[in-house]
């Protein structure tokens, strides 16, 4: 789905990941119908498996929930089902003419919640964050002594 706000920032984000993308998805299911949603997508290099999911609750941003999953999880749904428990994800393609679309569930235990995002937006994204972090050589952004340190302060 296409609006003002489907958009990545241009400067990086301060944790050298891409610019966050910020777009509308749409709720599909609810009480009154599909509604959009503003949704922004975060990567940070030092957290490389990860991508941020920030879903707001209203367009001036001040109702957040926060969602943090595979980034890998995430790709491969963009191509297949994807994911099992809380966060399942697919694609979605429509006639001829129309975008492709995403489709992700988020479950938790108060219900779920089914979104819909433009499959080339995300797609465009998560190319931005491989560039930046290729498969496989994740674990090479990892500071592990000072993971190490944080987890044997914490006993």
């Amino acid at each position: 789905m296409t609006s003002d706000r489907d958009h990545t920032d241009h400067e990086a984000s301060a944790s050298g990941g891409p610019p966050p993308l910020l777009t509308t998805l749409r709720r599909l299911f609810g009480p009154e119908g599909p509604s959009p949603v503003l949704c922004r997508m975060r990567y940070a290099v030092d957290d490389p498996y990860a991508v941020t999911l920030d879903l707001f609750g209203d367009l001036d941003m001040d109702v957040c929930v926060t969602w943090v999953v595979a980034r890998d999880l995430l790709a491969g749904g963009t191509r297949r089902p994807s994911g099992e428990g809380d966060f399942r994800v697919w694609p979605s393609y429509r006639r001829t003419g129309e975008p492709a679309r995403l489709c992700f569930s988020l479950i938790g235990p108060r219900g779920h919640v089914t979104f819909e995002a433009d499959l080339t937006y995300v797609r465009h994204w998560l190319d931005a964050t491989y560039a930046l972090v290729p498969s496989g050589t994740e674990h090479r952004m990892i500071d592990w002594d000072t993971l190490t340190a944080h987890w044997l302060d914490r006993t």
